[in-house]
């Protein structure tokens, strides 16, 4: 979708859904994690699993009391008092590309290479720019682990949390959101080639800045992270939802979703 298709669908200004006192964006940046990353290797882990759930890797604290993530995301665990986890995402769409298309809504329209590139691009006026972390892949059918503590994590790691702070830095996180999502998530129990499959009925996925309040968790899974158990949140939801923050008004089938309010504070 480009940018001129994009901003007719809709207008800036009173989405008339009583939401206008909620926090507002001028620009909006998206993190995209293309092939499904686990959450249970990321934002939502079960260390009382059984081991062939759990996985191997351990939590380690954030800047904000009582929320745990991954061992190998440590510069976002710094930053935890910025961000919003919903972890309570689901749906019925296994296929990569259906999934993704079920998010083709989104808003971005300038692609950024890098992370320093994106923060260039909001300072020069863009409203919409999507980063994806190098030609990371979480299609980890096989060596999930390997993959996420080698190369994936770490690059997500880097690139999250050069976003945030960058644009704290330059006072511009009040008015930018930041979206970091995947089309879905990986299985709970791990296949024979030590990896995950695609999972659906269960992911996590992080919002940050425009104003809304940070350091909370949003929804929450079963203790095998396989079903959503509190604030079932659909792409459609979500879509609805970043698209209340940016005060634009969708239309046709990009006005399906609600507006899930907690995350608008």
């Amino acid at each position: 979708m480009n940018r001129r298709r994009f901003l007719r669908l809709g207008s800036l200004g009173s989405l008339g859904l009583g939401l206008e006192a909620a926090p507002a964006a001028a620009s909006c940046i998206v993190l995209w994690q293309r092939g499904g990353m686990s959450h249970l290797d990321t934002f939502d882990m079960k260390p009382d699993a059984p081991a062939d759930v759990r996985g191997e890797f351990r939590e380690i604290p954030t800047n904000v009391p009582g929320i745990r993530i991954c061992e190998h995301l440590p510069r976002t665990a710094r930053i935890m008092d910025k961000l919003t986890i919903i972890r309570s995402m689901c749906s019925s769409e296994t296929n990569h590309e259906r999934a993704g298309w079920k998010l083709a809504g989104m808003p971005p329209a300038l692609h950024a290479p890098d992370a320093e590139a994106a923060l260039h691009m909001i300072e020069r006026g863009a409203r919409f720019v999507s980063l994806s972390t190098g030609q990371a892949d979480y299609d980890t059918h096989s060596d999930n682990f390997g993959r996420l503590k080698n190369y994936l994590l770490p690059a997500f790691d880097r690139a999250f949390s050069k976003l945030i702070t960058g644009l704290d830095s330059r006072g511009m996180l009040s008015s930018t959101l930041v979206v970091a999502l995947t089309e879905f998530g990986r299985t709970p129990r791990i296949n024979a080639l030590g990896g995950r499959d695609h999972h659906s009925r269960a992911w996590s996925v992080v919002l940050a800045g425009a104003g809304l309040p940070g350091g909370r968790v949003l929804g929450a899974t079963d203790r095998t992270g396989t079903e959503v158990t509190d604030l079932p949140v659909s792409p459609e939801d979500l879509l609805a939802t970043i698209y209340a923050v940016l005060r634009i008004r969708p239309e046709g089938k990009l006005a399906a979703g609600r507006v899930i309010e907690p995350v608008l504070g």
